[in-house]
């Protein structure tokens, strides 16, 4: 099993990050190969819910999501599964200073590594991983910098 993990104080309140956080609408423009939502159960995004979505052309096809823990305001974490990967992503929320710290740690394990799967992982997979991970932290920190649209009313 592979295991990475990132985080980035986010410039916002712990309030408005986890409420972004869970926003599908803003999936798209910052969660790391986010193309589209196939999917969600009524109960998402508390534990059991689930969230079927998938990536662009490039990206890991159909992704299946079910959520194993959900503590408000505080912690998320999933079970994943694509055609190329499977593990369990723990994300974190903690307040610090007039930011928020966001955290995302990966366990993921390759579905057809065979014999090279582990030097593949270590030179190539993990590195992809991690930035995955960035990516998407930063596109976070920078949707939560957006100033919010006009109401229109």
């Amino acid at each position: 099993m592979g295991k990475v993990s990132e985080e980035l104080l986010v410039p916002a309140s712990l309030a408005e990050v986890w409420d972004l956080y869970f926003t599908d609408s803003t999936w798209p423009t910052w969660a790391d190969q986010f193309h589209a939502v196939e999917s969600v159960s009524e109960n998402y995004p508390e534990t059991g819910g689930q969230l079927v979505w998938r990536s662009g052309p490039a990206g890991r096809g159909t992704v299946t999501e079910t959520v194993l823990e959900h503590e408000p305001r505080r912690l998320h974490r999933i079970r994943f599964a694509d055609q190329h990967a499977e593990g369990e992503q723990t994300t974190t929320f903690a307040l610090e200073g007039q930011g928020t710290k966001v955290s995302l740690a990966l366990v993921y394990g390759l579905m057809h590594a065979g014999p090279l799967g582990p030097v593949t992982d270590r030179l190539f997979v993990r590195t992809q991983m991690r930035r995955s991970l960035i990516r998407s932290l930063q596109g976070l920190a920078s949707e939560a910098r957006e100033p919010a649209p006009p109401d229109p009313s």
